[in-house]
């Protein structure tokens, strides 16, 4: 028995292998090491160091190195971003114990996204057995602090990953069940939404449509293939108008006590100002905008802090009438940002911007791939695409995010190299062998 990963996937199409590849195993338990984690100069998770054990040893694999040139503008950006948020730091003299927390982010993040992808595309089971570890860990690793609202920072994230990797999972055997994903999903988002986990809800229920469209397009083949960036475009705007119409749909059952008296005080406290339902939530945003507009190239430094900024916010608030300042933002005087794409503009400059807005439009082309074609990792695949969808504008890039981010790109990198597309430039190869469509092979 071979105990080095797969370096070509055998078999496209026929059942799992009986002989027991301790690779699975490996790519299951890996995620469970964020659940160990220590501070030290910042918050240190065992799965920091996993990646590097990890890392050296996918590196002696002989395709390494072409594995490591589909991914390497990525990498170039990642690499922009870090340089950014150098300078940035050696100009506004940051002290050593903000850079080393700033630096050390952005390089073991980018540690994961090339241990994760010179590991996880060789076989699709490694990947679905690390979206189960992966899931258990979000359900299993909520803080303390946080555990009240739990569906929102940890439950939810982990069902509906579990979801999705057990629906791929059965594919293999019982094909016939991946036809019932959107009501899978559909079914979470009902529980979502009883548990007040809203921006989960909205992705179950998004998730659940990209299943739904991708599947009906598969029953007429012929006009599968017909689908062309123009049409997507069009189911762009009908997605956008459906979570218009999701959003209402919350906002009369929150408003009116149907989710519970919790949710409705919540949704009254977050919609009582002058800014929509999604800025009352995230009122940091407006402030990160100022922010940027101050250092719009060079930044404010790793883990900013400038009291102007949490004064500001805090009058910003009172201003548009949104209740509830965060104590730990006005005690800490950290500028406050909601979000990868700001966060990282504040921190870093521009540069961590540009490589957010790259990665910002990979989700799209995934999407756009997955309803042209039967991907037997139709579930996984959909929701990965909504979750960094939402995360980019709309999440703080901190603390575990940095494993499950990781994770996302290789994931989405992983749909489109099925779908024949260069990693490096996200358009169609010219070359190569053609890559069977309805058979369950994996990304390579």
């Amino acid at each position: 028995m071979s105990y080095r990963p797969a370096e070509i996937q055998p078999g496209y199409g026929k059942r799992p292998s009986r002989g027991f590849d301790p690779w699975i195993a490996i790519a299951f338990l890996y995620p469970l090491t964020q659940l160990v984690w220590f501070d030290f100069f910042g918050q240190f998770y065992l799965t920091d160091f996993a990646g590097l054990a990890l890392l050296l040893m996918m590196v002696q694999m002989p395709d390494a190195r072409r594995r490591l040139g589909d991914i390497r503008f990525v990498l170039f950006l990642l690499g922009l971003w870090l340089f950014g948020q150098v300078a940035t730091d050696l100009y506004r003299a940051t002290s050593p114990e903000n850079f080393l927390r700033g630096w050390g982010r952005i390089v073991f993040f980018g540690l994961q996204i090339v241990a994760l992808w010179l590991f996880l595309p060789r076989k699709r089971e490694y990947m679905i057995a690390y979206a189960f570890g992966l899931g258990i860990a979000s359900i299993v690793g909520v803080p303390a602090q946080y555990e009240e609202y739990g569906w929102k920072f940890g439950y939810g994230f982990g069902l509906e990953l579990i979801i999705a990797a057990a629906t791929c999972l059965t594919v293999p055997f019982f094909g016939s069940l991946r036809r019932y994903a959107p009501w899978i999903f559909l079914a979470a988002a009902v529980l979502l939404l009883l548990k007040d986990a809203r921006s989960m809800f909205a992705m179950s229920v998004i998730a659940g449509g990209i299943c739904a469209l991708a599947l009906t397009l598969e029953k007429f083949p012929r006009l599968q293939k017909r689908i062309n960036p123009l049409v997507f475009v069009s189911f762009l705007l009908v997605g956008i108008a459906a979570t218009s119409l999701i959003a209402t749909v919350y906002a009369n059952a929150a408003e009116s006590g149907m989710l519970g008296e919790k949710a409705r005080i919540k949704y009254v406290a977050q919609s009582s100002g002058d800014v929509p339902l999604l800025l009352g939530g995230r009122p940091e945003s407006l402030v990160s905008i100022i922010a940027i507009q101050d250092a719009p190239i060079l930044g404010h430094g790793s883990w900013a802090q400038d009291r102007h900024y949490t004064v500001l916010y805090h009058t910003i608030r009172k201003r548009l009438g949104i209740q509830f300042p965060k104590a730990d933002l006005m005690e800490t005087g950290r500028i406050p940002a909601h979000s990868f794409f700001f966060g990282s503009w504040v921190e870093a400059g521009i540069l961590g911007a540009v490589f957010w807005l790259y990665l910002f439009f990979l989700p799209m082309f995934a999407i756009y791939q997955i309803i042209r074609r039967s991907d037997p990792s139709l579930p996984l695949i959909a929701f990965t695409a909504v979750s960094l969808t939402w995360n980019i504008p709309f999440s703080p890039f901190g603390a575990s995010e940095r494993f499950t981010t990781a994770a996302a790109i290789v994931i989405l990198f992983w749909a489109l190299r099925a779908a024949g597309f260069d990693s490096r430039s996200l358009v169609p190869r010219r070359r190569g062998p053609k890559i069977q469509t309805r058979q369950y092979a994996p990304a390579e």
